[in-house]
Order: C-alpha cells, then structure tokens, then sequence
C-alpha cells in the first residue's frame, strides 16, 4: 500500500490505492483543514504535491473551480478531498492557508 506523508509535520500513513489525500490526512492525524467536511465545496484542503504527483487521479473541473478560489495555487496544487492516491507514495505540503483553516476548526 502506498504511503502519504504530510508536511511540515512529517506524519505519514499507509492507505488502499483509491483512497483520497483527506482520508489519509485523518489517518496520519494531519493538520489539514476540511471545513466543508471533505465535498470540494471551499478548498481548505489545498495542498501543494512534492512526490508523487503522477500517482494521483486527474483534477476534475470541480476540484479545478474550487483551486480558482484558492490562495497561492501552483502546478502542484490540489484539494485534498479530490486528488485520490495510486499505487506510488506521495509527500504533500500543507498550505498555510489550510493549515489556519485547520487551527480555527481546533481551537
């Protein structure tokens, strides 16, 4: 199984091909901000692809509309609620914006 590690925390977990960066974000006990709850609908779960960008699924137009809202979006950008993981490992960086986003849902 493929592992995803977040930075700058550095955890990491080890998920079935299919499944999404989120769902290996909770797993991994990451700082990454949902507040939608994981349906693409605000982008707090933008984060920046490092290693293994190939691996992942291609964006859809939703994920897409929902990056244009985005801070600071680069070629590597994704949401994580949308970008499912293949067969390689891959580190992802999380935003600052959605690490704040991450804080406010934690106080």
């Amino acid at each position: 199984m493929p592992k995803v590690r977040f930075l700058p925390d550095g955890v990491e977990a080890e998920v079935a091909p299919g499944s999404t960066l989120l769902e290996a974000a909770l797993k991994a006990g990451a700082r990454l901000g949902h507040a939608c709850g994981g349906v693409g609908a605000c982008g707090t779960c933008h984060v920046y692809v490092r290693e293994g960008l190939r691996s992942l699924s291609e964006p859809k137009e939703d994920e897409e509309d929902a990056l244009d809202k985005a801070f600071d979006v680069r070629p590597s950008s994704r949401l994580a609620c949308r970008a499912k993981v293949g067969s390689a490992d891959v580190t992802v960086e999380v935003t600052a914006e959605s690490l704040k986003a991450w804080n406010d849902e934690h106080p």
